[in-house]
C-alpha cells in the first residue's frame, strides 16, 4: 500500500537473508533515486554484497574474489540440503537426539535464516556455569541450520577449555536446513513455547492427535503431521508378546 517506497526499494536496494544492501543506481536522470554525491571512479566501485559462491577446493570463494559479480542464493549454507560427509538421514549426534535429551539441555538456538528454534541436546544436565557458558556462546555467534554448535568457536576453543569442554557435550542436529519442520522432540519434549510444525510460527491451533499449525500452513493445504499414538504402540507389543 506504498507504491513509492515499494518502487525504491525494487529500484534501490537488494534483500538477501544474509544481509539487505542499499545503492543509487547512478544515473543523473533517475527519478526515483538523486544523483551521487560521490566523484564517479569512487562510485563505480561500489557494488552490492555478495552471495556465497562455492570454489574449486570445497570453500566458499572469498569477498575479494566475487565482488562486483553477479550472485543468487542458489549456493546459501541454509538451503543445502545436504551435509558433507554425513549420510541424508544422519544427525551427526553420537547418542540419541529425544525428548529427554532435549529435556536436559531445556534450550533452542534460532537459524538466522529461517527463524526456526532448534533443538540442542546432551545426555547430561548442564549445570548452572554450563548454562551461563552456553548462553554467552549462542548470543555472540550466529547459527543457521546444517551447522553444528561446534563451528561456531573453532579457534577460541584451544583457549578456552571449559567452552571446548562443554562443546563436546552439547549438540544440534547436522542433517536439518531450513525447509525442515521443528523437530518432534521440540514438542515431545513439552518444555518449549507452542509453535507451528511447519513454520514456528507462534500463532497456532492444536488439533487433537496432531502437531500444532497455524492458519497460513493450513491455508496452503498443508495438512497436520499426526503424533505418533504412543498408547496404542504400548497396547500392540503387549499382544505381539503375548
Amino acid at each position: 500500500d506504498r507504491p513509492k517506497l515499494q518502487e525504491f526499494l525494487d529500484h534501490c536496494t537488494v534483500s538477501r537473508s544474509y544481509f539487505f544492501t542499499i545503492r543509487k543506481c547512478g544515473n543523473p536522470e533517475c527519478q526515483i533515486c538523486l544523483p551521487p554525491r560521490l566523484p564517479p571512479d569512487v562510485f563505480s566501485q561500489l557494488h552490492a554484497f555478495p552471495d556465497p559462491v562455492p570454489g574449486e577446493d570445497g570453500h566458499y570463494k572469498g569477498f575479494e574474489e566475487v565482488y562486483g559479480t553477479d550472485t543468487t542464493e542458489e549456493y546459501r549454507p541454509s538451503l543445502q540440503q545436504k551435509v558433507p560427509g554425513l549420510a541424508a538421514n544422519s544427525h551427526g549426534i553420537p547418542f540419541a537426539p529425544s525428548a529427554q535429551t532435549a529435556r536436559t539441555v531445556g534450550k533452542t538456538v534460532k537459524c538466522i535464516a529461517c527463524d526456526k528454534p532448534r533443538v540442542i541436546y546432551s545426555t547430561h544436565k548442564l549445570t548452572t556455569q554450563d548454562q551461563m557458558i552456553l548462553k554467552r556462546v549462542l548470543d555472540l555467534y550466529q547459527y543457521s541450520c546444517g551447522c553444528e554448535l561446534q563451528e561456531l568457536m573453532p579457534q577460541e576453543r584451544e583457549r578456552a577449555p571449559k567452552i571446548s569442554a562443554l562443546l563436546d557435550r552439547v549438540f544440534v542436529r547436522a542433517n536439518l536446513h531450513c525447509t525442515s519442520p521443528v523437530e518432534i522432540p521440540y514438542f515431545s519434549a513439552g518444555i518449549f513455547p507452542s509453535i507451528c510444525f511447519y513454520c514456528s510460527d507462534e500463532a497456532v491451533e492444536q488439533i487433537e492427535g496432531a502437531y500444532p499449525t497455524c492458519e497460513s500452513c493450513r491455508a496452503n493445504h498443508i495438512l497436520p503431521f499426526k503424533r505418533k499414538n504412543v498408547e496404542n504402540a504400548r497396547e500392540k507389543r503387549k499382544k505381539t508378546r503375548k
